[in-house]
């Protein structure tokens, strides 16, 4: 897609924004590709990394108006599921730098303001525990309501007043008890963005009825928080938002589909997956960013930021009537799409359920960051832009359906018995059974996997010169008597269960 550096507005001014046209590319795309040349990682993973920064600087401040009763807050879980080696930790630096150095700068130039503040609840929480002091010691009645009615009216103000605290955009570690104060302090939006798992580990490791998961499940769409600790005045946060983006390796996805605790509760449906091959063998890496490239995404981010926290209201985008046409289009595509594999199906549900809302959020992250300060409306090019995306998360998300089911790989395994692979191929790789069926490269291995454990394949030894660079995939030959065996038992009557992965 192509974006042209000036457009014309709906009133016939020209606008700053870049807005699809026939020139140029979008600053979203010029950004991302050059971080993908520079790193010699996938262009995927540059998209994906880069939707987590808007998101971390949103944190659910900037909504869509949908119609007259349904304004939907742009806030996203997002997902990129990466091996070891595929280019996590340094596209993550880069995209969140710029958030944390206006965290920083942000910090520094409201200090004093920020030491008020917080000099005010003191002197508050000290007139509380006098007042309460006092009450203890009085026995005229009257006296005692008038200080219950002064304690009353502290207590009712101080949530008005501002907190002193510093900004922090992100959190990282923490319980589900400390995620709440965290947010409390905040005014109830944080993000994560991380190259790790992070937090995401207590939600894969979650145990029935996990708080942590409620906490995430309200936080993803701003539904009302409410804690209470024996002993301790409740935390209320009226539109808590956490922005999760994390990138992990596949065996936590699978770690995280095993859970029966958290399948069913619709956490899945929430995220939007990005499933990343690792770059090439011998692609460069290393390369330099342009500075013209750096100086750009960061003025991008700071206006966003400098918009978003200067905001004392929630901001409100609007759709046009040709991008709320093409919105309309997609929904009901997706909704008429159906799972192609029952065992995936309910998940599926979840997720198709959520679709409609991923799209908004990603054309509102789209709109925000090619015009951070211009109209606020979403235009049908920025709406376009936004489905190609979301039809990625859509092909991704099957993906994980199938990473997370790993009984998928006894089934191509058997595929693979049952195929005309052995008279054509006396040696074969990972790639060559992705190619022959059509599967991700998980369920290949995973098939492979099984095979190897029946003693149906063997590894053969690397050829000899390869080429410098990431090592070449493994290649595998047949055991005639083994492979012969196992397809009369699969394919002769006699197939039981294959039994689970290795």
């Amino acid at each position: 897609m192509q974006w042209s550096d000036v457009t014309q507005c709906d009133d016939g001014m020209e606008s700053n924004c870049k807005f699809p046209g026939p020139f140029g590319l979008t600053a979203f795309s010029r950004i991302t590709n050059a971080i993908m040349r520079a790193y010699g990682v996938r262009r995927d993973m540059c998209e994906v990394a880069c939707l987590a920064a808007i998101n971390s600087a949103l944190r659910g401040k900037v909504s869509v108006r949908v119609n007259a009763d349904w304004v939907e807050p742009a806030n996203a879980f997002i997902v990129l599921c990466a091996e070891s080696g595929a280019g996590k930790s340094p596209v993550n630096a880069f995209f969140k730098a710029p958030l944390l150095n206006f965290q920083k700068n942000w910090n520094d130039t409201h200090k004093v303001r920020l030491c008020l503040e917080r000099s005010r609840q003191t002197q508050l929480r000290k007139r509380v525990a006098a007042l309460e002091r006092k009450i203890a010691k009085l026995e005229d009645q009257a006296q005692i309501e008038k200080c219950v009615q002064e304690m009353a009216e502290l207590r009712e103000k101080a949530p008005c007043m501002p907190s002193g605290h510093e900004l922090e955009i992100f959190v990282d570690e923490c319980t589900n008890a400390s995620l709440i104060e965290c947010m409390r302090q905040q005014g109830g939006r944080l993000a994560v963005m991380e190259g790790e798992a992070s937090l995401f580990r207590h939600i894969v490791n979650a145990k029935p009825m996990s708080p942590i998961v409620d906490t995430l499940l309200k936080a993803f769409s701003g539904e009302r928080i409410q804690s209470r600790k024996s002993g301790e005045d409740s935390i209320v946060i009226e539109h808590p938002v956490l922005a999760l983006n994390v990138m992990v390796q596949p065996p936590v996805i699978v770690q995280l589909g095993r859970n029966k605790d958290i399948v069913g509760r619709g956490l899945l449906g929430r995220i939007l997956f990005g499933v990343i091959e690792p770059p090439v063998a011998g692609e460069d890496v290393g390369g330099t960013v342009p500075e013209e490239v750096k100086v750009e995404y960061s003025g991008i981010i700071q206006a966003i930021l400098e918009r978003v926290e200067t905001s004392n209201e929630q901001i409100v985008l609007e759709l046009d009537t040709d991008a709320l046409r093409l919105w309309d289009l997609w929904r009901d595509k997706i909704e008429r799409v159906t799972c192609l594999q029952d065992e995936y199906a309910p998940v599926w549900g979840e997720w198709r359920g959520k679709a409609a809302r991923h799209l908004l959020h990603i054309a509102v992250f789209l709109h925000m960051f090619e015009c951070p300060e211009g109209r606020d409306r979403i235009n049908a090019n920025v709406m376009q832009f936004a489905v190609q995306l979301a039809d990625t998360f859509h092909e991704h998300y099957e993906e994980i359906l199938r990473l997370i089911y790993p009984e998928r790989g006894e089934k191509i395994a058997n595929k693979v018995l049952g195929s005309s692979m052995r008279r054509k191929l006396r040696r074969f790789q990972s790639r060559d059974l992705q190619r022959m069926f059509g599967v991700h490269r998980q369920e290949a291995n995973a098939a492979i996997d099984w095979l190897w454990r029946k003693g149906a394949i063997i590894e053969l030894p690397m050829s000899v010169g390869q080429r410098c660079g990431r090592p070449s995939s493994p290649a595998y030959g047949i055991v005639d008597c083994v492979w012969d065996g196992l397809v009369a038992e699969c394919h002769g009557g006699r197939r039981g269960r294959m039994g689970g992965l290795r």
